[in-house]
């Protein structure tokens, strides 16, 4: 009878291009069942291994053989049979581009011996699908968790779309569970008109076949497949999936023990306490029952407009928007932040976060200030490495707390005044003094070098450089990440604070100039600097003017001092 046998080959697209072919059984015989017959062999492991041989004899009668990916149909009860298993790794050492299509789901319920024997093909390259999902096999879902590549939907499945609501919404439900909860790549076969393709296309990524693309062709019509990246496979479990299997484990036992256990292990999956979990281990019946409500309160709004007008508004703002846990962690960062900054963090180590982007320990340093204060709210203005490098942004931080948890919304937008960077100290420039961001700040500090002028005359310029250098890093190290160095000119600087009290700042200053002196003295370098502090409420004009006068005054003294001495 297998003589009467012979193959076509259905193309199989991916973004409107061939991906690879399936080999399909065809017979000479007028009115032959073709799938009673393969259904009707006893020794499935035999013909499966036949079938194979086969396709991979006439593959290789094409010059392009191995730049044509097949895809054939095996028994699933084939896997466990162990001639077949020793033969196909012995097959497979050489022949690539293979998949194998699991059919015949009712016959056996070993899914562990069938997972092995999945991972030991592929790990000779051998990818696999689960076909015809959704034809009606009594136990076809239990092998959606088997570690295969790609999910067959069969053509039941896409029949009416086009023309009835519920098979449309049935079919999306399914692609969604697949590609977001399941992590695998779907097939859809059985396309064969054009509205049937334009609804299923929208769906997302997706392998797809059928009528309105090409009929089944002979191995000779088979031409070389361009390559191109597919879609990636997700083999890690979803959360959603991992907390509905653990609420599942929690409403089927009723002993105090087991019911604990499986709060226990509800923690460990939900680490941020999106269920809400309580401490509540003297009625655990009743924190069983309030996790149920929490959770089914969860699955209701993620139908609700509001929920997803929410979800739109963060994921659509005009501004990078990015939230953090209280260790740094992001949970979360929508399109425009990874466009902007040009890395998505989510799932990337503080560490690793810190050493790919510039100033990224400062950004977490200025969310702890705010979650350990009483405000809930702050505003700062913030060099930021992105893609075109560095840029001057606001970033507006909002603390929120979930379940006794706190984190930082911050939401980073593009500066629109043009601040100028001092090339040589990296300061900023004194047009900053004029911008909106002085908005902030209630103090302004003078600052003008002492002993520069004599390191400038005795060593040069490019010692004086260096010296500037050295000076504005070094007292930058020494300030808040939330003040602000100016360069005015010269060795003239201006800091910016936002304190207060300025018998505060006199001591911040003083301090920061003995650290400074004693700095430079270590580098035998005679170096320091007089000030004068000025408060920001009438005006930047006049605060430097009276902060200018203050320095000066500080100035004369000091050198007063300095000869009454000599």
């Amino acid at each position: 009878m297998t003589d009467e046998l012979y193959f076509k080959y259905q193309p199989r697209y991916y973004h409107g291009e061939i991906s690879s072919y399936e080999a399909l059984l065809r017979s000479h015989i007028d009115n032959f069942n073709v799938e009673a017959f393969v259904y009707s062999i006893k020794c499935s492991a035999s013909f499966d291994l036949n079938i194979i041989l086969k396709v991979l004899q006439e593959r290789k009668s094409l010059h392009i053989c191995d730049d044509v990916s097949i895809s054939l149909n095996i028994s699933i009860a084939s896997l466990l049979d162990d001639n077949f298993m020793s033969q196909c790794l012995e097959i497979f050492e050489n022949e690539k581009n293979i998949t194998l299509e699991l059919t015949n789901h009712d016959q056996t319920n070993d899914f562990h011996g069938l997972n092995s024997s999945i991972l030991r093909l592929k790990n000779k390259g051998v990818k696999f699908a689960l076909d015809d999902y959704g034809k009606g096999y009594l136990n076809t879902d239990d092998f959606l968790y088997l570690d295969v590549d790609y999910i067959k939907l069969d053509r039941k499945l896409i029949r009416n779309i086009n023309t009835n609501y519920i098979t449309y919404s049935v079919l999306k439900a399914k692609y969604n569970h697949i590609i977001n909860v399941l992590g695998k790549i779907v097939i859809i076969e059985g396309i064969e008109t054009f509205e049937q393709f334009n609804l299923v296309k929208e769906f997302g990524d997706m392998l797809y076949q059928g009528f309105y693309f090409s009929k089944p062709i002979d191995i000779t019509e088979i031409r070389q497949i361009k390559k191109r990246e597919f879609p990636q496979v997700n083999n890690k479990k979803q959360f959603s999936l991992n907390l509905d299997e653990a609420i599942f484990d929690l409403n089927r036992t009723q002993k105090p023990k087991d019911i604990q256990q499986a709060i226990d292990n509800i923690k460990k999956i939900d680490k941020y306490n999106i269920i809400g979990l309580t401490p509540n281990t003297f009625d655990l019946h009743s924190e069983r029952q309030r996790i149920n409500q929490n959770y089914r309160e969860i699955i209701k709004n993620k139908t609700r407009s509001h929920f997803l007008l929410a979800s739109s508004l963060v994921c659509g703002s005009d501004g990078a928007v990015i939230i953090r846990d209280k260790e740094g962690n992001a949970i979360f960062n929508n399109e425009h932040f990874v466009n902007y900054i040009g890395i998505d963090l989510v799932d990337v180590s503080v560490e690793e976060a810190c050493e790919q982007i510039t100033d990224y320990r400062t950004c977490l340093n200025i969310d702890n200030e705010l979650l350990l204060g009483d405000s809930c709210f702050m505003m700062s203005d913030e060099v930021i490495e992105t893609k075109n490098g560095s840029e001057l942004v606001h970033i507006y931080r909002q603390k929120v707390s979930h379940f006794d948890q706190y984190f930082i919304i911050c939401s980073v937008y593009e500066a629109a005044d043009t601040i100028i960077v001092d090339e040589l100290t990296t300061c900023y420039q004194k047009n900053y003094l004029y911008s909106t961001y002085m908005n902030q700040y209630k103090i302004l500090v003078f600052i003008d070098l002492d002993g520069f002028k004599d390191i400038n005359d005795s060593f040069g310029h490019y010692v004086g450089d260096e010296v500037l250098r050295d000076f504005s890093l070094t007292i930058k190290n020494m300030l808040r990440d939330e003040d602000v160095i100016i360069r005015f000119g010269g060795d003239e600087f201006v800091i910016l604070l936002n304190s207060h009290v300025i018998k505060n700042v006199h001591q911040r200053i003083e301090q920061l100039r003995q650290n400074i002196k004693w700095y430079f003295n270590r580098k035998e370098t005679q170096l320091s600097f007089s000030y004068g502090v000025a408060s920001l409420q009438d005006g930047v004009e006049l605060a430097l003017k009276a902060a200018d006068e203050a320095m000066y005054k500080q100035k004369f003294l000091r050198k007063q001092k300095h000869s009454v001495k000599q």
